[in-house]
């Protein structure tokens, strides 16, 4: 389907730091001046986040993410709201999110012309927000495009299924060439449900098996399981427990069959913002628990 244009998508850009953690700066892309005279740190890392389908930064736990970095780090937080282009039908948001990841591209490149480096650049994004990372960190490598570097990290929390499962092209949805190090969260892979159990990263991790979460409902569920990811994500920013996985295996359907490998500190990374790329690539498996505090490490 046709992407709406930038202009009727209205994406809006806004950066928090420990310096103005309550009102943000809203930056223009098209202005450096707009983010020189922001609070905006070139030599801080970027945490860039992007949300779903018919969500908004003002709703949900947006707000959480950034006052849990900001009391942990000294980073930039920065939100990417294209409300307006993710509250259409899902197939003319999904569209969408093509303008969207290019925008935000096109800011990392304003972000980098102000003295900041692609590898501190940090996209995290929820459901149909992964795979506008994954499309954000597709046009920063391209020079046709933007500025031909690769961002750092992308963080896909439960990245939205229908219509990115399957057999794609790498370049229709989220996967480990969009960025130096991917990791990706799966926590609503059903058949009908809103996520997806295809590998997409460096990392890929299925708490409790990736389908269904503990503590959710069966019946009535209203998008729990889909949305849980963003709890166990805010809960590793900074909690001293581990989410640890018990397993490995080489895909999916090995950890599915019982073919894994015996996880130890050494050879298995930590699910959450704590994951580690120089611990190996693959699927790894852990369980939690049915509510907060959710992590048994």
């Amino acid at each position: 389907m046709t992407p709406n244009t930038p202009d009727e998508i209205e994406t809006k850009f806004t950066v928090f730091t420990q310096d103005n953690r309550a009102i943000g700066d809203v930056l223009d892309r098209k202005n450096l001046d707009s983010i020189r005279k922001s609070h905006f740190n070139p030599n801080r890392d970027t945490k860039i986040f992007v949300h779903g389908w018919k969500d908004s930064m003002d709703w949900g736990s947006w707000k959480s993410f950034r006052d849990r970095f900001l009391d942990t780090y000294d980073v930039n937080v920065v939100f990417v709201d294209w409300y307006p282009g993710s509250s259409k039908n899902y197939l003319k948001s999904s569209a969408n999110t093509r303008v969207v990841g290019r925008e935000i591209a096109k800011l990392i490149e304003a972000f980098r012309d102000v003295g900041a480096t692609c590898n501190s650049m940090h996209i995290i994004g929820h459901s149909l927000g992964a795979h506008t990372a994954g499309y954000a960190g597709e046009a920063c490598r391209d020079p046709a495009i933007s500025i031909g570097e690769t961002v750092g990290r992308i963080t896909g929390l439960d990245p939205a299924g229908p219509g990115f499962s399957g057999n794609l092209d790498n370049s229709c949805r989220l996967d480990k060439s969009d960025a130096a190090f991917v990791d990706v969260i799966h926590t609503d892979g059903e058949p009908a449900g809103a996520g997806l159990l295809d590998e997409l990263g460096h990392q890929d991790f299925y708490p409790n098996g990736g389908r269904e979460m503990p503590g959710c409902p069966v019946i009535g569920n209203k998008m729990c399981d889909h949305n849980r990811v963003t709890a166990y994500f805010l809960e590793s920013i900074a909690s001293t427990c581990s989410f640890s996985p018990s397993t490995q295996g080489a895909t999916y359907e090995d950890i599915e069959a019982g073919r894994t490998t015996k996880c130890t500190t050494f050879t298995c990374p930590e699910m959450g913002y704590k994951a580690d790329s120089s611990k190996g690539e693959g699927a790894f498996y852990l369980e939690t628990n049915n509510y907060s505090p959710y992590c048994q490490g």
